[in-house]
Order: C-alpha cells, then structure tokens, then sequence
C-alpha cells in the first residue's frame, strides 16, 4: 500500500504527461485553467449568460468578468446582449475560439483513444465507474449537511 506522500510524489512527478501533454504545448494554449473552463462551457451550450458562467466555474461575477475579459483580448468569445433582457450578458465563442475548440476536443478524443488502446474493455469500464464513483463522492462532500441552512451575508444597498 502506498502512503500519501508516495501517492503525492508519484502524482507530482507524473500529472504534466496527463494534464498537460505536450500536444496542448503545440496548440499554443496559453490559458489559465479558469479560461479553459469558460471556453468549454462557452463551446457545450453555444451561448452562456455570465451568472451561469461564474456558477459553473464557482466563481464570484467579479471573476468570471475578468476571466472573460481576457478571453475576449484573445479574441476567442464575445459578449453579446440577451434579447429578451438587455441588462444579462451572454458569452459565445467567436470562430477563432471555435476552431481552438475544435483542435483541442480532437486531441482529448485522441487521447482517450489512446487509453482505450492501453486498457481492455472492461478495466476501461471499470475506470469509468471509479472515476464516476469519485465525483459523486465529491459532489457529495461539497453539499451542506440535511438540516442545515446556509449562512448567507446580507447587504442592505440604501
């Protein structure tokens, strides 16, 4: 059985050949893992308003702002107004931020055909289970306890 510090050295000395393999290097992505979030969202439901934005990246406004304003000099989405409310802004990808996602979905494809090549059918079965197994547990453990309300700061504006 590994101890935790072996598992957190072993994982140190090996998570750059997952996360970051050297093919994202070739696509050029100079973005923060934030901004690669808010392209994905941007890209999976074509047009997001930026309450979602910052809910799906549990950020605050302040931040998903910043995330998008950079986003935006990079010209990779654009802000958009909401016809039925102009007040909400909307964020879609432009074509440049569109063929990005395009480039980097076909590598992330490429890679998960590459671990289907690694693993038989079932251990990739089983690797999915696991791997949903763990998210739930960790949504899970992200909920407040039943019976328990969260605190909320009120802020009276006069």
């Amino acid at each position: 059985m590994y101890s935790n510090d072996e598992l957190y050295e072993y994982v140190l000395d090996n998570i750059q050949k997952i996360v970051f393999p050297e093919e994202l290097i070739r696509l050029k992505l100079s973005l923060s893992a934030f901004e690669l979030l808010a392209l994905m969202m941007s890209e999976k439901y074509q047009t997001v308003n930026m309450g979602s934005l910052a809910q799906g990246l549990s950020v605050p406004m302040s931040t998903a702002t910043g995330i998008v304003n950079r986003l935006v000099k990079k010209g990779l989405v654009a802000r958009g107004r909401n016809e039925e409310d102009r007040r909400v802004v909307t964020v879609s990808l432009t074509e440049t931020g569109r063929q990005m996602m395009g480039d980097l979905k076909k590598l992330l494809y490429a890679n998960i055909d590459r671990v289907r090549g690694i693993l038989s059918a079932d251990e990739f079965h089983k690797a999915l289970e696991l791997l949903h197994k763990l998210i739930l547990a960790f949504q899970q453990d992200g909920q407040e306890p039943q019976g328990k309300t969260p605190q909320r700061r009120i802020i009276k504006i006069e």
